[in-house]
């Protein structure tokens, strides 16, 4: 767990913070010291890589969805490709932004400085959504492999349901809060650890699985009037939407819902790494080098076990629920390999929520020190850790306890998706309108052609949003208008303005007091 560090203008690149960076009419630092902390050292790059990857990815749990939606050759194709427009261009503007504005409320300070205090607050509000939405889906995911690894999925019947499914995701949900409230240490070897333990059971896999496989099977185009329709909930995934009456629905006989949502999901979240700019050794070098690598780590994680799976398993296109790998697993390497992936998802699962808390709280705590929030997100337990932020982030995943992961996926993407356009369009805004700003890791690309980086991802966006359902633009909607009810009631708080801003595009540097697997 990192603390704040002993020095209130010395950044975490080891450069002096000019006095802007204070609280105007205040020597009190944007992040204060805690008399129980003392300063730990900060994230090298391979720490910094593990944590982003366990934000963006923690390996191939909860890919089913794009087998099922598509067939084995579309899945493919989708973790080959899908990556270039998704997740390569927000890597590199979070690289370049995050490098620039290293501070714990990440794209919100690039937002705000290019479009104001209002929509700087929108932006972290439907990130925040987004991230506590998101959070919700793991306790969901970890059921869904303990019924596929015990069976329940192959006889069709339920291992938890309704409120003992409800109390099993509340009382999940509780622990590994707790945890995170109690900083757990996760960084450093036990980033490693972790990461080891989670992707270790593909080995065996790959061992045993590679006699097995049929290539050809990757070559399964999608199937029709197989009954793959109804295992998507109708009102999330197939019934709704401008495209439900459309043949644009299931063109080239892809259910496009649930297949690009669950790509989406699986591929981004590369701006969270932001987040960690304060507490990485070097935002030079360590901080750029770790989003690189977590890049390449999650492609791997992606595309090596969904070929394997694909070829050395002959089953049909609808056969792929959730928590299938379990099943798998088993298939391949006998029972024991299977709850060796019981194990690995637990542990995945685990990384995955810890992380995702961590950055959301950490969001919260950075709002708050810029003035959005009120001064109680920027209270810290004991532990160090950002206490208000936790709580509201738990009661949040606790009431989203009845969806299901297919469900969670489309209503978190939409949120997520409308927060990385404000950050998409704040770069390129920026490299127009603050050219001087200074520049850690710059993409090299004309100021003049930095559209060209963002429009990939926000064509595909924009796709997403095409095929989503009324129920999330329902939920879109209220996000927003909630959204601007406490900008209102911020204004008459005088929230807004209230707290630095700093003159020279660039966010305090200290390191924070908080990094629980983040």
């Amino acid at each position: 767990m990192f603390m704040s560090s002993a020095n209130k203008n010395t950044s975490a690149n080891g450069d002096t913070a000019p006095a802007s960076h204070q609280r105007h009419g205040s020597e009190e630092p944007l992040l204060p010291q805690s008399p129980q902390t003392s300063p730990a050292p900060p994230l090298k790059a391979w720490s910094l890589a593990i944590i982003i990857f366990y934000a963006v990815s923690g390996g191939p749990f909860g890919i089913e969805p794009t087998i099922r939606s598509g067939g084995n050759f579309a899945a493919i194709m989708g973790f080959i490709f899908f990556p270039i427009l998704f997740s390569f261009p927000e890597a590199l503007v979070t690289a370049e932004l995050g490098s620039a504005f290293h501070c714990a409320s990440g794209g919100v300070a690039w937002v705000e400085e290019a479009f104001g205090e209002q929509m700087g607050f929108m932006c972290g509000w439907l990130s925040w959504i987004a991230g506590a939405t998101d959070n919700a889906v793991y306790p969901i995911l970890f059921l869904e492999y303990i019924e596929s690894v015990l069976g329940y999925k192959e006889d069709g019947s339920d291992f938890l349901s309704g409120w003992s499914r409800f109390g099993c995701v509340t009382g999940i949900t509780l622990v590994l809060s707790l945890l995170n409230y109690r900083g757990l240490d996760v960084v450093g070897n036990t980033t490693i650890v972790i990461c080891v333990i989670a992707m270790s059971p593909f080995i065996p896999m790959l061992v045993l699985g590679i006699p097995k496989m049929v290539p050809s099977r990757w070559l399964q185009t999608p199937e029709t009037d197989n009954g793959t329709e109804d295992l998507f909930d109708d009102a999330f995934e197939t019934s709704s939407g401008p495209l439900s009456n459309t043949g644009l629905a299931a063109m080239g006989g892809i259910l496009w819902r649930p297949y690009i949502n669950n790509i989406f999901w699986n591929l981004n979240s590369y701006d969270s790494a932001a987040c960690f700019a304060t507490e990485t050794e070097c935002v030079r070098t360590a901080y750029m080098r770790g989003i690189f690598i977590s890049l390449a780590m999650a492609f791997m994680s992606y595309i090596i076990p969904i070929l394997l799976v694909t070829a050395a398993t002959d089953y049909t296109q609808s056969e792929w629920v959730d928590g299938q790998l379990g099943a798998a697993a088993i298939d391949i390497g006998g029972p024991w390999v299977g709850a060796w992936m019981l194990l690995a998802a637990g542990i995945s699962n685990l990384g995955q929520f810890e992380a995702e808390m961590s950055s959301d709280s950490l969001m919260l705590m950075g709002m708050a020190e810029r003035g959005y929030l009120p001064k109680v997100f920027k209270s810290r337990s004991r532990y160090g850790t950002p206490t208000a932020g936790i709580i509201t982030g738990t009661i949040v995943i606790v009431a989203f306890g009845w969806a299901d992961f297919g469900q969670l996926l489309e209503l978190l993407n939409a949120n997520y998706a409308l927060a990385l356009v404000l950050e998409y369009a704040a770069f390129v805004k920026l490299r127009h309108t603050r050219r001087d700003m200074q520049r850690p890791y710059r993409i090299p690309i004309s100021d003049r052609f930095a559209s060209l980086v963002i429009i990939p991802p926000v064509l595909g966006i924009m796709f997403v949003f095409l095929v989503s359902s009324w129920y999330t633009y329902l939920f879109c909607g209220v996000s927003i208008l909630a959204g601007l009810a406490v900008v209102r009631l911020a204004k008459k708080a005088q929230l807004f303005g209230s707290a630095n801003r700093t003159d020279d595009a660039n966010c305090n540097g200290e390191l924070s007091s908080y990094t629980s697997l983040s």
